[in-house]
């Protein structure tokens, strides 16, 4: 990971919008005093999130914003951008390149950018720390900071080892460690006074629901008889009441058969008494045409014997037939067609001439014929219609025997059907009566057993213990004695117990919680400083190495100022002796540096170079033995002569390959061992702008 480049637009004195381009390695920013060239480490700073005015060389934060010139309007935003390729994945996002902006308006809104994404502050510090950056102590050296670094103190050089070895995050871990414990311990006290604070009520409720927990024993105890007893009455009940229907059905299928058969009797009685009307009828008619026809052979058995009274008169004798006949054909001689009318009479007179006595003889016999075949016929019909009549009369006889028969069997059937409705009418009453007494047992078992009473089903019976209602009695009696059940004293026994089981179980969670952040901590301050002691071993033995190299000679050697236990740490934490002495906190590191030819002496009695010399030695301690991803030099090397200059920079030099440098300089050593300068100028409008060249091709154009 390494600087790819840097946007600014509106920073201080760079109005217009310029880009720096950087490659791994060394590059210095050169330019004449007030051009513009601490205005870059300045944006640097202020983009990584500094928030110090006095650094930013400003007393009101809208100080970084372009304010005009003469000839050029101010600006209403300041905005800068950092590239970092990200190829290593150094940083915490799965980008090959990012960025990190910032923006400042003069309105006073801030904003703070990764990959075009607004973010806070926080988030932009935690992505640095993440990635190897130490916020800026030591990321930005400024001309006025160099000193500082070995003149603020034992704990300020601590505070650059903790930043160069990594542990700084430990050490935010740990701060929120300690809050959460704090918190976690605040919430315990106050989980516990509110856990003292119901287990008096919880006690007393406890009591009162224990005694309402007997009586629900009693209850269900009595519920479990009664519905034993209940079960054994519905069993009874229904088992009658089946009988019942049972019988009900047969005494009304009965009841339905006779009536039934009797409706089929007077229907058939019906079509008798219809045929019977019929037949009287028919013998009434019959009779009348019997009277008829007895009169009709009366009057032809009187006219037979007038017929046979004039037949016995004595008539005179036929005359001779052939002498009719002689005469007879002589008239039909005489026949023509104009005396048919004569001939006619002729004829007449010779039948009158020659048979009168015969003539009415014959037709007194032709007569008496006829009414001998009249009466014959009527004597016939009358024989005919006689039996008829016997048939029918001896019919009628059957069936009135018949109908007597049927009648005793209908009257019967009616004596039956009238006993079978009354039994019917009886089964119906005792029906009534068992669906009445079930209607009540239901109504019994609703009021004694509310819900469970659907249980009943479950216990039906045919037996039961005869000892069930003594029990009962008694335990209704028990019931009774202890009083009702107070719901609300239940409904606040179960919240004020859950309320308190909840609170146990936080209390438990939170006494954990305790010991274990507790433990996080042991294990943080063992983390740290095993972490610190390392980096000082390193740390302190390359900067006697660069000190020598730098001075050209001499020593110089660092040393933990003093250790104490943490206030409160050593009441609260049972160790042994040798675990407590791991979690000492260190306070400060002091450096001891004596210059070739002098006395050991302190930081503060040393002279202005050679505190820089010093300050650069521990500088580069810091870099060779936790290299950071990119440094910015502002003129660290401006109190330095030359021949240090040229130590100083072939330092830098070597290095340069592990750490990206940015320095800004005047000093041509420095210049020599960079390999791009950029030139910063301002123009007559108080505009800086940026000329740049690299170095390799210069010296090849200059070949």
């Amino acid at each position: 990971m390494y600087l790819k480049r840097l946007e600014l637009h509106g920073f201080k004195s760079f109005a217009h919008k310029t880009v720096l381009e950087f490659d791994p390695g060394m590059t210095a920013i050169v330019g004449p005093n007030g051009s513009g060239k601490s205005n870059v480490a300045d944006a640097l700073r202020w983009v990584m999130g500094e928030q110090s005015l006095k650094l930013l060389r400003g007393k009101k934060s809208e100080d970084v914003i372009f304010a005009g010139s003469d000839k050029k309007s101010k600006l209403s935003v300041a905005e800068v951008a950092l590239y970092f390729d990200n190829k290593d994945r150094k940083f915490p996002y799965d980008y090959g390149e990012v960025v990190i902006a910032r923006r400042l308006y003069r309105s006073g809104e801030s904003e703070y950018l990764i990959n075009k994404n607004l973010v806070r502050l926080l988030d932009v510090v935690d992505a640095l720390l993440r990635s190897g950056f130490g916020a800026t102590n030591y990321a930005v050296i400024g001309q006025g900071t160099i000193d500082q670094m070995v003149l603020a103190g034992p704990g300020e050089i601590k505070n650059l080892i903790e930043e160069a070895s990594g542990v700084k995050p430990y050490y935010l871990k740990k701060e929120k460690t300690i809050r959460r414990l704090k918190q976690t311990e605040e919430n315990l006290t106050a989980v516990s006074g509110l856990v003292a604070e119901i287990e008096p009520r919880l006690r007393s409720l406890k009591r009162q629901a224990k005694r309402m927990e007997e009586r629900e024993v009693v209850a269900n105890e009595l519920a479990a008889l009664q519905l034993q007893f209940f079960g054994q009455q519905f069993y009874v009940l229904e088992t009658e009441l089946a009988a019942v229907v049972e019988q009900v059905a047969l005494k009304s299928s009965a009841a339905k058969k006779l009536e039934a058969e009797i409706a089929a009797f007077e229907k058939t009685a019906e079509l008798e008494e219809r045929q019977t009307r019929k037949n009287d009828s028919f013998l009434d008619e019959l009779e009348k045409k019997l009277n008829s026809l007895e009169h009709r052979r009366l009057v032809l058995l009187e006219q037979l014997a007038e017929i046979k009274g004039k037949l016995k008169v004595e008539l005179p004798v036929t005359k001779n037939f052939s002498e009719f006949r002689s005469k007879f054909e002589a008239i039909l001689d005489l026949l023509r067609a104009d005396n048919i009318a004569e001939i006619k009479r002729k004829l007449k007179d010779l039948v009158l001439a020659f048979a009168p006595g015969e003539t009415k003889n014959e037709e007194l016999a032709k007569q008496q014929e006829v009414l001998n075949q009249e009466l014959a016929a009527v004597t016939a019909e009358i024989n005919e219609q006689k039996q008829v009549k016997h048939k029918l009369l001896a019919e009628e006889k059957q069936k009135k025997g018949f109908l007597s028969e049927e009648e005793k069997k209908f009257r019967a059937k009616n004596f039956e059907l009238g006993r079978a409705k009354d039994e019917l009418n009886l089964a119906l009453i005792e029906k009534a009566k068992l669906d009445t007494r079930l209607e009540n047992l239901n109504k019994e078992v609703k009021e004694a057993l509310g819900e469970r009473g659907a249980e009943i089903s479950q216990h039906k019976s045919a037996t039961i213990n005869p000892e069930v209602v003594n029990k009962i009695a008694r335990l209704k009696h028990q019931l009774e004695i202890t009083g009702g059940v107070d719901e609300q004293i239940l409904a606040e026994y179960r919240e004020t117990s859950e309320r308190y089981n909840y609170l146990t179980s936080q209390h438990k969670d939170l006494s954990a919680a305790v010991e274990d952040l507790k433990a996080v901590l042991q294990e943080l301050d063992l983390v740290i400083k095993k972490q610190f002691d390392e980096a000082f071993s390193r740390i302190s033995e390359k900067f006697s190495e660069y000190f020598r190299i730098l001075f050209n000679g001499g020593r110089a050697h660092m040393n933990v100022l003093k250790e104490e236990v943490p206030e409160g740490e050593n009441e609260e934490v049972e160790e042994t002796e040798e675990e407590k002495k791991k979690i000492k906190a260190i306070t400060g590191i002091e450096v001891k540096a004596t210059p070739p030819g002098k006395k050991l002496s302190t930081i503060q009695a040393l002279s202005g170079g050679e505190r820089a010399l010093t300050a650069i030695a521990l500088l580069c301690a810091l870099l060779a033995a936790y290299p950071s991803p990119f440094v910015v030099l502002d003129e660290v090397d401006a109190a330095l002569d030359e021949a240090n200059s040229i130590r100083f920079a072939n330092i830098l030099g070597t290095l340069a390959h592990q750490t990206q440098f940015i320095t800004i300089t005047h000093n041509r050593e420095t210049m020599r061992q960079a390999h791009t300068l950029y030139g910063v100028t301002m123009d007559d409008h108080g505009v800086s702008r940026i000329l740049s060249i690299k170095l390799e091709k210069a010296e090849v154009i200059a070949e």
